[in-house]
């Protein structure tokens, strides 16, 4: 039976979803728990409230089923409803923890050398300075980041979640690249200006 499911697509197996095989919710479960986790918990920034929400996300697969289109990708269609129950936590959470990230940059932001240390620390740090920034972009320009740079999802993928068209969608992650560069500009210089300060021995 597993060996069977391998070889089935998400679709087909929406598809028996929606038609009530409650069953064949499973392998759905255990194909998204990674990409779905690793979205949720760099939304929330906290583990344990991110497992709950990747229940409730197939909770909702379960109750929506019959609003799946038959047909259309499964991938863009769930993360569309995760994304949904981040913004809803979001809304009603006050307080947000920090997670560890590293990512690498999409795109080169606009009139920056190779050998930026901004980008540089983008690219290559885990510091608590990139995690704040990244946690507090706007909620679609987080979510664009986390499906792009984490999720590895094209942007039309990701455009389908929005229902928007793909352009929005790089105009969005290239306004968020933009906005991490303003904290981490400050921070490099602040790091800088420490580095050169004459010792006092």
């Amino acid at each position: 039976m597993q060996l069977t499911h391998a070889h089935e697509s998400d679709e087909s197996l929406m598809g028996r979803v929606a038609d009530g095989q409650s069953e064949k919710l499973d392998p759905l479960v255990r194909r998204y728990a990674n990409p779905l986790l690793t979205f949720i918990c760099r939304m929330m920034g906290n583990y344990a409230e991110s497992e709950e929400i990747f229940q409730e996300v197939f909770m909702a697969v379960w109750t929506k089923r019959k609003t799946y289109k038959r047909g259309s990708r499964f991938r863009p269609w769930v993360f569309q409803i995760a994304r949904n129950a981040c913004r809803s936590r979001l809304r009603r959470k006050m307080t947000r923890r920090f997670i560890t990230t590293t990512f690498e940059l999409d795109e080169p932001a606009d009139n920056t050398a190779d050998n930026d240390p901004v980008d540089a620390l983008i690219r290559d740090e885990s510091t608590e300075i990139v995690e704040q920034a990244v946690l507090k972009l706007p909620e679609k320009q987080r979510a664009v980041v986390v499906m792009r740079i984490w999720c590895c999802m094209p942007y039309a993928e990701i455009a389908e979640c929005y229902g928007l068209r793909e352009s929005t969608i790089r105009a969005h992650m290239h306004q968020a690249l933009k906005a991490l560069r303003r904290p981490l500009s400050s921070y490099v210089s602040s790091q800088w200006s420490a580095s050169t300060e004459p010792s006092n021995d």
